[in-house]
């Protein structure tokens, strides 16, 4: 009897060790098997903003770990939120962010990026969107696309601000105006504008949009002459305007 039950317990502490080292291998293997890493990356829809960069980030923050054990690259225990978080707070030009995991183990990172209104000048340059936020670091523009904004006492903007032309800046339909009378360059000084046209003149103006696009538009009405031929345009006063 002894002997069958000193064999019995030899049995039990073999089944006991296997199962321990089963349960260890199925741990070392769910926690930091390759089935389960994250593949590759993908970035989906970003106009604005540097992909190649954004991959490079991403990768940094896979091969880190939590607690010091996790792998960051675990398909199943990648934190979205902390992703997500990252992004909207390094990457100026996403607007939003959305992450998906599919069976393949792929991280696909689907951007929306803001999209520009026009370029604010003072000691850089940016590209703003319709928020008035500025994104994105931009060349001066000479107002083939965008018109640039300046202002005569200049503001050390940075990204994440809010660029002092928001009263104006960012309505669609001065947007527009400012394209259709292809201005190129806006000057702010004190209540007053100074809107610099492709056509070598320049228009004084209030930093009132509905005023200023009416004014203008009579006298575009009005004006008969060679717009390439004037000087300036003074549209400040309603029922008087003068050019040169």
């Amino acid at each position: 009897m002894k002997s069958s039950n000193k064999k019995t317990k030899v049995w039990y502490k073999v089944l006991a060790v296997l199962l321990l080292a089963g349960i260890l291998a199925f741990v070392w293997w769910f926690m930091w098997g390759n089935f389960w890493k994250i593949t590759n990356i993908e970035i989906v829809n970003a106009k604005h903003t540097d992909t190649n960069a954004l991959r490079q980030d991403i990768d940094l923050i896979l091969q880190q770990k939590k607690f010091f054990i996790i792998p960051n690259n675990h398909i199943i225990f990648l934190s979205e939120n902390m992703l997500k978080k990252h992004i909207l707070e390094t990457y100026p030009s996403v607007e939003s962010v959305e992450i998906t995991k599919n069976k393949d183990r792929d991280l696909i990172i689907s951007i929306l990026d803001r999209k520009p209104m026009g370029v604010w000048c003072d000691e850089n340059c940016f590209f703003f969107d319709d928020q008035g936020i500025a994104f994105k670091s931009s060349f001066n523009f000479t107002g083939a696309v965008f018109a640039t904004w300046v202002q005569d006492t200049p503001t050390a903007l940075k990204f994440y601000d809010t660029v002092p032309c928001i009263s104006l800046c960012i309505g669609k339909d001065f947007v527009t105006f400012l394209s259709q009378n292809k201005i190129k360059k806006v000057s702010m000084n004190n209540g007053d504008l100074k809107m610099f046209s492709e056509y070598g003149f320049y228009i004084k103006a209030i930093d009132n949009s509905t005023t200023t696009m009416r004014n203008m538009n009579l006298f575009a009405k009005d004006y008969k002459g060679d717009w390439k031929s004037l000087q300036y345009v003074d549209i400040r006063f309603g029922d008087k305007i003068f050019y040169k």
